[in-house]
């Protein structure tokens, strides 16, 4: 898939994608705990409900997310296709968070590496090296020595139920078993070639 087609990737109920982006310069998007924070708030205020959350990660200058679109009624719709309704809340999200960041940083410009990009997700055997990925990014990232420390990402609530904006059941689910999903995370699966999800500069 070519570096513009993951721009123009339409969203659709029932598929899974990969969301990612960075900010411009690969400068910092993420300077404090209380940026994290307030981007994770953010989240959920905006996409909660129309996003199912396979897994995700917040790496200092970047993000991934691994995310199924949920079905919506006529209603809900208003008249409007799947991918406009989810474009809309992505383009309200992260316009929302920029302009904070920009307040409480004393800054000004765009703060993304332009618009953020999607990969449809359509091979269930790359999805499940792709939830390896996103958890182990920041590791790759010399952000944290084990990446099972890092708290910014869905590995930890994974692992051990706490309130989160991932779909704990559907990831258990999906491996068979916490066993089965720790062991996974444990292997380096690093050879298995996931580039047509990413593009080529992708952190």
């Amino acid at each position: 898939m070519s570096q513009l087609a993951h721009y123009l990737t339409r969203f659709q109920s029932g598929n899974f994608y990969h969301i990612y982006n960075r900010a411009i310069d690969r400068k910092l998007m993420f300077k404090s705990r209380s940026n994290y924070h307030y981007f994770m708030r953010l989240w959920k205020k905006y996409l909660d409900g129309y996003l199912d959350v396979v897994s995700y990660s917040l790496n200092a200058n970047h993000y991934h997310f691994l995310v199924r679109v949920r079905y919506f009624s006529p209603e809900q719709l208003m008249g409007r296709t799947e991918h406009e309704l989810i474009a809309e809340q992505f383009k309200i999200f992260f316009r929302t968070y920029a302009l904070a960041f920009n307040k409480n940083h004393v800054r000004t410009g765009s703060l993304f590496e332009g618009p953020f990009k999607r990969v449809l997700v359509g091979d269930n055997y790359y999805l499940t090296y792709l939830i390896h990925y996103i958890h182990t990014n920041p590791e790759k990232n010399k952000l944290c020595t084990d990446f099972r420390t890092w708290d910014w990402s869905s590995y930890k609530y994974i692992v051990k139920p706490s309130d989160s904006i991932v779909d704990r059941k559907f990831v258990l689910e999906w491996f068979g078993s916490l066993r089965e999903f720790t062991q996974f995370h444990m292997k380096d699966n690093q050879e298995v070639d996931i580039r047509s999800f990413l593009s080529g500069d992708e952190d």
